[in-house]
């Protein structure tokens, strides 16, 4: 079972993970999520976590997810200030915000063999620089703990902020490609627009077309 008191800082931010039973981890996922739609089976968009049963399910999933497979999503809170030089940490993350979310996946058979980078903050959070922080965080956990230094990156040709984020993060732009099970959420526009799938490298050890890239 996940111990959740675990948690990485950096200067600004706390990177713990996501508790089913943490009420400010419900509501700020109902709140990441309020206005997210996915692409049903008819092809018409649909709510996503529209209640705080659905948000405490997906809080559960992800949590299993994590302790069956080492990889996957985590909470990114914003540090109060410290009110005194030798506070307690721990209490700091106690009484952090939460902003969003930082991913490390290992996906599908059908997908390259590589943990592959993600992350989402709320609006009101986003061009301070906290999602680049935060991955270099993770990243930096990964290394120091699991030897985990070979990285992937994904995003549509369309979004110049994950473009910016993955660059001030070390990675180095490989160039399009055409990956099936990840061209739907990753390369849809609102609009229902295609756009290129873009993958981004950090760290690897062999040539990219060994990893089916």
């Amino acid at each position: 079972m996940l111990d959740f008191n675990f948690y990485v800082t950096t200067p600004r931010l706390a990177i713990t993970y996501l508790n089913p039973g943490n009420e400010s981890h419900i509501a700020f996922t109902l709140e990441l999520y309020k206005n997210y739609t996915t692409i049903g089976a008819n092809g018409k968009p649909e709510r996503s976590i529209p209640d705080r049963a659905a948000a405490i399910d997906l809080l559960e999933g992800r949590a299993t997810q994590i302790e069956t497979t080492g990889y996957g999503r985590y909470g990114v809170s914003l540090l109060p200030p410290s009110a005194e030089p030798d506070e307690d940490m721990a209490k700091r993350v106690e009484n952090a915000t939460p902003i969003g979310l930082i991913t490390l996946n290992l996906r599908g058979p059908d997908t390259p063999p590589l943990p592959d980078i993600g992350f989402n903050l709320l609006t009101s959070a986003r061009g301070k620089g906290y999602a680049t922080e935060a991955a270099k965080g993770l990243m930096d956990y990964y290394d120091r703990e699991k030897g985990v230094t070979e990285l992937l990156g994904y995003c549509g040709s369309d979004n110049t902020a994950s473009m910016k984020v993955l660059r001030r993060a070390g990675f180095e732009l490989l160039g399009e490609r055409n990956i099936g099970s990840l061209m739907t959420h990753v390369s849809i526009k609102k609009n229902g627009q295609r756009h290129a799938l873009l993958v981004w490298i950090r760290g690897l050890k062999k040539d990219p077309k060994e990893y089916g890239l």
